[in-house]
Formats: structure tokens, C-alpha cells, sequence
């Protein structure tokens, strides 16, 4: 689970944060645009916990025009579409093992979900609203597993309003949800014979639906010389299937927090 947390938050809080950055009157459709960036993501050590890991952030994105490939947490996405308003393309993802790397005692005794690499895309919308760079944007982003980890598929859907402060100060605050199929959210909220057992709780099939809701606030500021600074800060409430799972009701909890600060650098 603490895969899902440490990729999956990445992926919601992060991504528009560096896609934002691009210096007003710096546009150059015909020449590539190249970010780097890397610092410190602090996160639950899986999806309800109440303890925190201090994690690396990398992060690359290189554009052209309209289009752009980036990563996005253990995996890529790319967008397809020469529009300045709407984004389209395909996306890859590797979803780490469970197992006994968390420190719970308990959870580390249960089952093993294998790794698995998903696929899927995303489609989204800006809506200019104000200067140059100030938007709106909806987003959706649907994946498949195509291993045997969970067999399912998950939905997140955000909406995000990007503002421009300053010269140099941007500011993003987005608004997102997460739905799994009765096949993802049983795989990671679910309590099988053989995890009851272990852990004494009753037994829990957890069914399809919004397994969470969340917000984030993240700001960018432009240095000299292509350097820039970025900080995040999340929060995700647990509801649903998650809300009702033995595993967060007895060992976590529905509150979810996360903080990331770093530094970039634009070719």
C-alpha cells in the first residue's frame, strides 16, 4: 500500500506544479523545453498509516510546442494532442510489491501483493481565466492492470486552479478523487481468510467506489539562472471501502498528509 501513497500522491499534487513552470515570454514552439527536478516527499508508509517515510522525488519533463512526455512517479505519461486547451495520451505505470517492507507488525505478516505494471490514459481540460498562465484544468486519468496484482482498474479525477502571483510566484490548489473497481480496492482494503487469521480482524470484501478524496496546495518560485524552488503540501481523507476496511479501522488512519519541498533546473 505505501506504494500507492508515495507514486499515486505524487502523481495528483505534483505534476501540475512543474508543467506550470515555463517563464512567461520563454514559449518556443519549435525547440524542446527540458526540466529537471529532484528533492525530499514525505508520505505514509502505505495508504492508512499512521507513521511517515522520507522519500526522494525525482522528476523529468521534456516538451515541444503542445506535446510533452514526463514521469510520473514509477512510471511515464506522454501527451499526443497538438491543442493548447486539451491534453490526451497514454500512460505506464509500475505499482510496487506489498510485503513486509512496512514497519507494521501486523501488516507485514499478511499476504503478498505481487508488482504490476498498469496502463491507461488521461484527458484533460484548461480553462483560461485570468493573465497569461492562470487557469483552470479538469483531469481525468483511468488505469488497467495488465499483471495479477489487483486485476482491476482505478479513476482519478481532479480539478486544479493555477494562478499566477508574480513575475515569479505560481500557485496551484487542486481538488481530486480517486475510484477504485471491487478488484483493486478487495486487493488493498480487502481481509482475506488467510490475513484474518494473522491479524484476528473480521473478514472484509470491499466493493467498488471513491475510496478517497484529497486537496492540495503547491507554489513555485523562479530563481536566476533556469533554478527554481517548489513546495507541496497534501491532504487525503479516506472514504468508502477504505473508510470501512478492518486494516485502517484497527492500525491506521482515514487522515492522510503529505509534504514535498525541492529544486529545479530548465534547459
Amino acid at each position: 500500500m505505501h506504494s500507492l501513497v508515495i507514486f499515486v500522491l505524487v502523481l495528483m499534487f505534483s505534476t501540475s506544479t512543474f508543467a506550470q513552470q515555463r517563464p512567461q515570454g520563454s514559449f518556443n514552439s519549435n525547440s524542446w523545453d527540458v526540466i529537471v527536478a529532484t528533492g525530499t516527499f514525505i508520505s505514509p508508509q502505505f495508504v492508512g498509516s499512521k507513521q511517515y517515510r522520507v522519500l526522494p522525488l525525482p522528476f523529468i519533463r521534456a516538451s515541444k510546442g503542445n506535446y510533452f512526455i514526463q514521469t510520473e512517479g514509477p512510471g511515464l505519461t506522454a501527451n499526443i494532442l497538438n491543442h493548447s486547451r486539451i491534453k490526451l495520451g497514454p500512460s505506464l505505470r509500475f505499482r510496487s510489491e506489498r510485503d513486509g517492507d512496512v514497519k507494521n507488525s501486523i501488516l507485514k505478516q499478511f499476504k503478498t501483493i505481487n508488482s504490476s505494471v498498469e496502463v491507461g490514459g488521461f484527458l484533460s481540460y484548461s480553462i483560461p481565466v485570468g493573465p497569461p498562465g492562470t487557469n483552470i484544468t479538469t483531469k481525468i486519468k483511468t488505469m488497467f492492470d495488465l499483471g495479477d496484482a489487483h486485476n482491476g482498474y482505478t479513476i482519478n479525477s481532479s480539478i486544479t486552479l493555477n494562478k499566477v502571483l508574480n513575475r515569479r510566484t505560481r500557485i496551484g490548489i487542486t481538488f481530486s478523487a480517486n475510484f477504485g473497481d471491487q478488484n483493486y480496492n478487495n486487493t488493498y482494503y480487502g481481509l482475506s481468510a488467510y490475513n484474518k487469521k494473522i491479524s484476528g480482524y473480521l473478514l472484509y470484501e470491499a466493493g467498488s467506489g471513491f475510496n478517497d478524496i484529497g486537496s492540495s496546495v503547491n507554489v513555485t518560485y523562479s530563481l536566476k539562472n533556469n533554478w527554481g524552488l517548489i513546495g507541496i503540501f497534501g491532504y487525503k481523507k479516506l472514504i468508502g471501502p477504505a473508510k470501512t476496511s478492518p486494516i485502517i479501522q484497527n492500525i491506521g488512519t482515514r487522515n492522510q498528509f503529505l509534504s514535498s519541498i525541492g529544486v529545479s533546473y530548465r534547459f
